[in-house]
């Protein structure tokens, strides 16, 4: 077999960012114009056919710069993705093409040389912070910066030097499990058959590979349909997994409140208010979070293609989205649990309450009867 080199091709870096409960993505194109230096800025409505988003998110290209690898300028193209379930994304989108040709080792250096630590070797940091400080606004809630941030990276040939079966680049391109679970290190055999087993076609000369740390895509009609679908998925995560972080601390801070239990009935009354509030926040996160996780669940659609269904409920699985999920509902039947116990709670200790109001009223009228 001749030897296999890539002629073109693109490397796409994703950071996203849960920054709040959703956006306002009106406002995005109406703040956008005061970035400052921006060398092109366009917007673009981020879909395709094979996704169904009722509220699609807005890419805003805010910065391009050309790169040198291998001897050739390679361009670095810089984009924020903005969604309204209240996530940002920096993408660093590298777009190569080599007129002789270059190793399919070369994606396993560029990972070595850039994608070691991108948010230095691509700024991706100063992007964000520049970003947050001009469409901070648009995002309703509040930004935390220790809730979940997810880095994806996806490897994509559009041209190798010769037409080639999928089957073929398996055989040829033997790193491939290691540059998409970004080892130096050889894998074991059960995890490079592991990673195989998660390759699609839809021709037989086309490929790709998902894992949860990145993706594999090889595709000579250069479409982004599995791309978007990535996309999406990665948003759909970081919004579960912040729901997932939200409910562990909002469930420790009313645990606080409940700790402090009373020592008999008459403390139990004075701590009434108390355990009101927290039975009011018990409800209001239950109907937060339900809605905003059915809501993040139901923010896209595959459509009816076999094809691209199959690879978005693997995909599912590999990010582990349904286990976040379950964690998410079994938390909140927790939740539900907590906030049954303490209307339990609160209906006994308004019992006592009643009935010392009851006593007081008993012992007053038996004042005034003995006065007279």
């Amino acid at each position: 077999m001749d030897e296999l080199f890539i002629k073109r091709g693109r490397v796409y870096y994703y950071k996203i960012y849960n920054i709040s409960d959703s956006a306002d993505l009106e406002k995005v194109i109406s703040l956008a114009s005061n970035f400052k230096g921006v060398k092109r800025l366009r917007f673009e409505r981020a879909g395709s056919d094979v996704i169904d988003i009722p509220d699609s998110p807005i890419q805003l290209y805010i910065d391009e710069y050309p790169l040198e690898i291998e001897g050739s300028r390679t361009l670095v193209t810089v984009k924020l993705e903005i969604s309204e379930l209240g996530t940002m994304a920096i993408i660093i989108q590298i777009e190569f093409e080599f007129e002789a040709g270059v190793s399919p080792n070369f994606f396993k250096d560029f990972q070595r040389n850039y994608m070691t630590n991108p948010d230095e070797t691509f700024k991706v940091d100063d992007y964000f912070e520049n970003g947050m400080s001009i469409l901070g606004p648009v995002f309703k809630g509040k930004y935390q910066k220790n809730f979940p941030i997810i880095d994806y990276s996806v490897y994509y040939v559009q041209e190798f030097n010769k037409p080639i079966k999928a089957k073929d680049i398996l055989k040829a391109y033997t790193d491939l499990p290691e540059l998409l679970h970004k080892s130096d290190k050889k894998l074991s055999v059960q995890v490079r058959n592991r990673t195989f087993r998660h390759a699609f076609s839809y021709y037989d000369d086309d490929l790709v590979i998902v894992t949860n740390d990145g993706a594999f895509i090889y595709d000579p009609e250069g479409s982004d349909d599995i791309m978007d679908i990535l996309d999406f998925l990665n948003t759909q995560l970081v919004t579960i997994r912040y729901y997932d972080d939200l409910l562990d601390k909002r469930m420790k801070e009313i645990n606080l409140i409940l700790l402090d239990k009373p020592t008999n009935s008459l403390t139990e009354i004075f701590k009434i208010r108390k355990h009101n509030d927290a039975s009011r926040k018990l409800m209001a996160l239950t109907v937060e979070v339900k809605s905003a996780v059915d809501h993040a669940q139901n923010a896209i659609h595959i459509t009816e293609d076999v094809y691209y269904a199959r690879i978005y409920m693997k995909a599912r699985e590999i990010f582990g989205l349904d286990s976040w999920e379950n964690s998410v509902e079994k938390k909140l039947e927790i939740v539900n649990d907590t906030y049954e116990m303490v209307q339990h709670s609160l209906s006994h200790a308004f019992d006592n309450f009643l009935e010392i109001i009851v006593i007081i009223l008993i012992f007053i009228e038996l004042l005034i009867f003995f006065k007279h």
